[in-house]
């Protein structure tokens, strides 16, 4: 059938997105029955979560040979974070972000984010790289819990919804449609960048990173309809962060990703541009200027404290990953 491909991709992509939604929704009721507090969860069960799809598309495809869309998944699943689902959501209702987003989460964010950078300089992505990755991963995980707990944070628990087997029974059933869904995604993705006579870097940068992406663009969607758009700078920086700790760290730690870095190195530098990008929105530009011209202090222009993203900042975005994707086809 000449339109297998078309329905592997799409019941793939459909097969991932269910899967990582009862994934986190089964996962963390199990850990409600464990009386694990829901920061706990949020930090590391739901982050974790949402990246599953990214995981398993990236594994599937650096397992079976399709590295360039192991790593193109995963820079692409940041771009489209930023530049699409974080200036979509500033364009349909700017928000206001806190100082540890700007000065500790898009901090780290930033320095995975150069890492990644330098461990594709010598061509591979090793064993040691992957397992530094999942290492800072969790040293940041425990870091942010440990600072909430200075921060005078109260546990909250939460009774669980479901019963522990009924539980048990969803988990099974999520991992195996993440497993179908991204070994299916993977094969459909590979023979249309065949057929359309593309690489698999260029599908697995725009397609397989869009559609692995859906679930935090269907958080953030939630997130503006129900007016609490300050989580979304978090499911932002939280996702790119686990996409890079988890996803390439647990991807290579199992198998080293190959590439051509003379290939990836415009789709890198995007990359890092896109994540300065965002940390530059998260400070209130025109308030600091304002501050400036008040009080003749050149701190004033990298104050924190009024973090604010807008409108402005996320048409500006959104047309830089037009541009983007323009040059990538």
């Amino acid at each position: 059938m000449q339109y297998l491909c078309y329905l592997q991709l799409v019941g793939g992509l459909i097969l991932l997105i269910l899967g990582g939604n009862y994934l986190v929704e089964a996962s963390s009721d199990v850990a409600r029955k464990f009386k694990m507090s829901t920061l706990l969860i949020g930090l590391t069960i739901v982050s974790f979560g949402t990246s599953a799809p990214e995981l398993l598309v990236s594994t599937s495809a650096a397992l079976s040979g399709h590295t360039d869309m192991a790593l193109g998944n995963v820079l692409g699943s940041n771009i489209v974070n930023i530049s699409f689902i974080g200036a979509l959501t500033a364009l349909l209702l700017p928000f206001f972000v806190s100082a540890k987003s700007i000065k500790v989460d898009g901090m780290v964010m930033l320095l995975f984010s150069v890492l990644l950078f330098l461990a594709c300089l010598d061509g591979c992505i090793s064993r040691l790289e992957g397992g530094l990755a999942v290492l800072l991963l969790l040293l940041y995980i425990l870091w942010s819990l440990y600072d909430s707990k200075k921060g005078g944070a109260k546990d909250e628990y939460e009774s669980p919804k479901h019963s522990l087997l009924l539980n048990i029974v969803i988990l099974i059933a999520s991992f195996a449609a993440l497993a179908f869904g991204s070994d299916m995604l993977v094969k459909g993705a590979s023979e249309i960048a065949l057929r359309w006579g593309v690489g698999e870097r260029v599908i697995s940068l725009i397609v397989v990173a869009i559609g692995t992406s859906l679930p935090e663009l269907a958080a953030s969607i939630a997130s503006v309809l129900k007016k609490e758009v300050g989580i979304t700078i978090g499911n932002i920086i939280g996702s790119n962060i686990f996409n890079i700790g988890a996803v390439l760290g647990i991807t290579s730690a199992i198998s080293p990703i190959p590439l051509s870095f003379s290939e990836f190195k415009s789709d890198l530098i995007w990359f890092l541009l896109f994540s300065v990008i965002l940390i530059i929105g998260m400070i209130n530009v025109r308030k600091n200027l304002s501050d400036l011209v008040k009080t003749h202090k050149i701190t004033a222009l990298w104050n924190c404290q009024n973090g604010y993203v807008g409108r402005l900042w996320g048409f500006l975005t959104l047309a830089a990953y037009a541009v983007y994707v323009y040059l990538l086809l």
